[in-house]
């Protein structure tokens, strides 16, 4: 009979004496057995320390490393130089897991001969009570068998989550690779993420919730401060870096897509600062700016164009982190409203604007965008610039889906040609 591999899960904990009995107790509940439990204690200053050293005493699986505090990453990495198990799987200190998770991995990789499987989660509150939730990433009913690449594609497209507790994976993923987590960062899992798809044979999502994510206010990203803004970008670079240098071929998919990231994830900055009173700090703004003109200058020398709608967006974007840095230091000079297929030189696009400035440049581009679309009516004049991110957000994601699904007809078109081709058929033009 085969013997069963040992599964080393680790734990990093701090500041969690609230939480931590409820996760360490699901962990030891596993119906897979053969467990190695690391609890990493990075120099928790309440009386998890103490905890974890009690979970050893009454449980052999469970080990503790007691370390200076370093942050989730630097746990991680501590864990991942002791772990001496055949697959690793990382879980938060806050969270619960479901009995049958690691048994139902192994099981799958089994059936589909994979090597890393991920799976659904839900949400719960602090108390434990089931929340509603809509993630892409539990968009799915049956199994799904992919390759790396399919799931590095579906993992840029936010269709797969960057968690790295939604997965169990090799421990040879981890060791002897140079891999690690960014220490002193967060946004740690988007960074590595595609990392340890990467390095897969075969990628297995089954349709299970075996992860149950407390929703907290003490959370890293319960609460956004400016330096995550800055992290995200960070982690963006790392992801493409690595996609770009592993699978070149994807490097036409990884322009549009990182265009989209920051469309995105620019929204949900200028919302939280809209909504939480937040600043963007004008290092990230410039940051964010440089790395978008970046990525729109490689993309109109690709064989994938950027479409008029997200040029369009990007304008409002850079308008928008420009009004909301500090000091407002740069704007767009041909902002949403000006036609989008005009492509601004390298010196008028970011000019140098005072608050004032930007409140008149604003008021033209009003201006300018009503006297376009009259036809519509004055509802637009009322429109605030949260309202306008959150149109034209849903307008890019519905533009996405067209441009995938004429992908794929093109693809088809392609291939019926090719296989004509064979058969010496030929088309005749209309």
């Amino acid at each position: 009979m085969e013997q069963e591999p040992l599964v080393s899960i680790i734990i990093p904990v701090y500041k969690v004496e609230q939480f931590l009995d409820a996760c360490v107790a699901s962990v030891a509940a596993q119906t897979y057995r053969n467990l190695e439990i690391l609890l990493v204690d990075d120099g928790s200053p309440d009386s998890c320390p103490a905890m974890c050293d009690a979970w050893a005493a009454k449980d052999p699986r469970i080990r503790v490393i007691h370390k200076p505090n370093g942050g989730l990453s630097d746990a991680r990495n501590a864990g991942i130089k002791q772990a001496t198990g055949s697959y690793i799987y990382f879980a938060d200190s806050d969270d619960t897991v479901a009995p049958t998770l690691i048994e139902d991995c192994l099981a799958a990789m089994r059936d589909y001969d994979a090597d890393l499987v991920m799976f659904q989660f839900d949400t719960i509150s602090e108390n434990g009570k089931p929340l509603l939730s809509n993630y892409r990433h539990n968009d799915f009913s049956e199994v799904q068998v992919l390759t790396p690449v399919e799931a590095i594609k579906k993992q840029v497209k936010a269709e797969i989550d960057g968690y790295f507790w939604a997965f169990l994976a090799p421990a040879a993923t981890y060791q002897n690779t140079g891999f690690s987590f960014p220490v002193g960062r967060k946004i740690e899992d988007l960074s590595r993420i595609c990392n340890v798809i990467g390095e897969a044979t075969r990628v297995v999502r089954i349709p299970k919730v075996l992860y149950h994510y407390r929703m907290r206010e003490g959370s890293i990203t319960a609460s956004w401060d400016p330096k995550l803004t800055r992290d995200w970008t960070r982690a963006a670079d790392d992801r493409e870096a690595y996609i770009i240098e592993r699978f070149p071929e994807l490097k036409g998919f990884m322009t549009l897509q990182q265009l989209n990231f920051f469309a995105n994830l620019d929204y949900e900055t200028i919302r939280q600062s809209l909504i939480a009173g937040l600043k963007i700090d004008p290092e990230d703004a410039d940051a964010i700016r440089r790395h978008i003109d970046r990525l729109s200058k490689t993309a109109s020398e690709s064989d994938e164009p950027i479409p008029d709608t997200l040029r369009e967006l990007l304008g409002l974007l850079k308008l928008g982190v420009a009004k909301f840095a500090d000091n407002a230091v740069d704007a767009l000079a041909a902002a949403p409203g000006a036609t989008p297929s005009a492509e601004p030189n390298e010196t008028s696009m970011w000019l140098p604007l005072t608050k004032e400035q930007i409140a008149e440049r604003q008021a033209d581009v009003s201006r300018t965008h009503d006297s376009a679309h009259h036809e519509q009516g004055d509802t637009d004049n009322d429109m605030t610039l949260a309202e306008r991110f959150r149109d034209m957000r849903e307008d890019w994601r519905q533009l996405r889906i067209q441009h995938i699904e004429q992908a794929e007809e093109r693809k088809d078109e392609r291939k019926a040609e090719r296989l004509a081709a064979r058969n010496g058929v030929t088309f005749e033009q209309e």
